[in-house]
């Protein structure tokens, strides 16, 4: 009997170790894919801005779901400051060549990107999940930092020509 308890106990901590195990995999997975294809954007003087600002939403909205999705506080810290510490360098690149590229358009250029930006995929998403990521990792210095420099390079492009500043704030 006490066997059957003992074996019992052994399955119960494997099931446990294995099923945490797949959890921390699957996170340094998704680090590791965000940080290739965001190093390779930074780095790929073929692209144009655009291509490039819509890599880089489309991995941050994903950072962004996933961080939702952990439960527990402390790993989710954990998780969205590896992934600043892997990623700001590759960020930063893009946002800043984003901005040059912003500065050198005209008004009516930037109108059209910024109806553009609104129709894209990742747009939707982006509005929804951005107040609530901040107000969940505030404490992060990263995700503020970040989530500044996208309201204004990003999302408040052309949003005061459009109507749109009192909706993304």
């Amino acid at each position: 009997m006490k066997m059957k308890y003992l074996n019992l106990l052994f399955a119960l901590v494997a099931g446990v170790l294995l099923l945490s195990s797949c959890g921390a995999t699957r996170q340094a997975n998704q680090l590791l894919k965000h940080n290739q294809i965001l190093t390779l954007m930074a780095g790929d003087t073929t692209a144009t801005p655009e291509e490039k600002m819509d890599v880089l939403m489309m991995s941050m909205t994903g950072m962004m779901h996933e961080g939702m999705r952990i439960v527990n506080p402390k790993k989710g810290v954990n998780y969205v400051t590896k992934f600043g510490s892997q990623n700001t360098k590759a960020i930063d690149q893009i946002l800043n060549e984003v901005s040059v590229w912003q500065k050198n358009m005209g008004p009516v250029e930037r109108i059209a990107l910024g109806t553009r930006m609104v129709q894209k995929p990742y747009a939707k998403d982006a509005l929804d999940l951005i107040p609530k990521f901040v107000r969940k990792y505030k404490q992060v210095t990263f995700v503020t930092r970040t989530s500044k420099k996208l309201k204004s390079n990003l999302i408040g492009l052309g949003t005061s020509k459009l109507g749109l500043g009192d909706i993304l704030r």
